[in-house]
């Protein structure tokens, strides 16, 4: 039989489930010293999309990815990536949903390390068009398809 029943440790730091099972021991020992090794973590999913070269999900062990480690994951952006105004979608306990902005290119351009957010498990990072990308698709949908195609003449010829 075991001293203690079994300890859910889901989303809890290490020190959090040390001062866990102090309380529990402490019940069965007089001063228990403990010390918790993480063999292992549980696999999670973050989901890239948007204008990214490879789009996808990808599936993490270990600490969750940062905004510029999934987006490195998806191949980078494309150049019609608007970098400074990056979604990440997150749900929440009771499926209450949450919506970030992150300036991704302070993080890789301007090298501000703080702008590099820590991603939760099962975000969906969500890299938009820029504005001038959606520019060139309204034209090329719009305008471009009713121009003529510019019809060339050429010739050569020689003297005597």
């Amino acid at each position: 039989t075991s001293v203690i029943d079994d300890v859910y440790v889901y989303n809890l730091t290490v020190s959090e489930v040390n001062e866990n099972l102090k309380v529990l021991y402490t019940k069965e020992l007089k001063a228990p010293h403990l010390s918790t090794i993480v063999r292992s973590f549980a696999p999670t999913r973050i989901y890239v999309s948007g204008e990214v070269a490879s789009p996808g999900e990808f599936i993490v062990i270990g600490p969750t990815l940062t905004l510029t480690q999934a987006i490195a994951r998806a191949g980078g952006t494309k150049n019609s990536a608007e970098t400074k105004h990056v979604f990440i979608f997150r749900r929440g306990a009771g499926e209450t949903s949450q919506t970030f902005v992150a300036d991704y290119d302070a993080a890789t351009q301007r090298g501000d390390s703080s702008k590099d957010a820590r991603l939760a498990p099962y975000d969906v990072v969500f890299v938009p068009k820029s504005g001038a990308a959606e520019t060139y698709i309204d034209y090329q949908q719009y305008f471009q398809q009713f121009i003529s195609p510019p019809v060339g003449i050429g010739g050569s010829f020689t003297m005597n």
